[in-house]
């Protein structure tokens, strides 16, 4: 057995119990595809000096590349067997990515990251709710070198708070992705003293590519120009100001759109 197959076979046997019948009812081939490799970390300084320290709760997935290296899109997965089947993996967690954009201007800067995960899923064994497909946003709000704000994404929105209600590891605000109520997924604010789910019980740094550092311009092209379905990058040109726009706190004279 390859390397793949291993992963592949980790992955269909992944969920909560009932899953694997589920998995059964598929035709004889079908299986659930392997996300793309992830890139190398290709991050400016600001932006991994600011890089959220993430965590993932156990009824959801793990971030996946959206892109690989030959230009491979994320095919992403079915909204099929439980919440976290097939992408909740330690595999999955070794194989990540982070993109991240930033804007400065009137002594502000601010710092975009974008998680991308295979699905979004709010019902087990059912779709109902939920989508192939999922991109989160953090948003870090500077001013003097000092983060000052942290804006997390919640179903097309943000809720922004001040640096003193964030929990930090170090310079990183640590921030969870979790199923939010009986709906689907989202990221939140880590609460005081909340010990990391995931397979290394650590907090996460996922391989960071910045805007400017790509291998190549045509690659992160491809990232932006590809259909994820209800699910949008908050770092690519027609969404970036927009996504800065929902996010700012309020008072400060940052400007998205200069």
């Amino acid at each position: 057995m390859t390397t793949v197959d291993r992963k592949r076979a980790g992955r269909l046997a992944t969920g909560v119990a009932g899953a694997g019948a589920l998995l059964l009812m598929l035709p004889p081939g079908i299986a659930a595809a392997d996300p793309p490799a992830a890139l190398p970390v290709s991050a400016a300084e600001a932006d991994a000096k600011f890089q959220p320290a993430f965590d993932y709760d156990g009824d959801g997935c793990y971030p996946t590349p959206a892109i690989g290296s030959d230009g491979t899109i994320a095919p992403g997965l079915d909204t099929t067997g439980a919440v976290n089947g097939s992408c909740h993996d330690q595999s999955d967690l070794d194989n990540t990515n982070s993109y991240s954009r930033e804007k400065c201007n009137n002594g502000w800067c601010a710092y975009v990251y974008d998680l991308y995960f295979e699905k979004d899923q709010a019902v087990d064994g059912s779709g109902l709710g939920g989508h192939r497909h999922d991109l989160e946003h953090v948003v870090v709000w500077v001013e003097n070198d000092e983060a000052k704000y942290v804006s997390t994404s919640a179903h097309g929105d943000y809720s922004t708070y001040p640096a003193d209600q964030v929990q930090w590891e170090g310079t990183h605000a640590k921030v969870v992705y979790h199923k939010d109520g009986i709906g689907t997924h989202c990221f939140r604010l880590a609460g005081a003293d909340e010990a990391p789910e995931n397979h290394y019980g650590t907090w996460q740094y996922p391989a960071l590519v910045s805007w400017d550092n790509w291998p190549d311009t045509g690659l992160r092209d491809a990232l932006t120009s590809a259909d994820y379905g209800s699910a949008s990058l908050a770092i690519k040109d027609d969404a970036f100001a927009g996504n800065l726009e929902k996010a700012k706190p309020e008072g400060i004279p940052f400007d998205p759109n200069a």
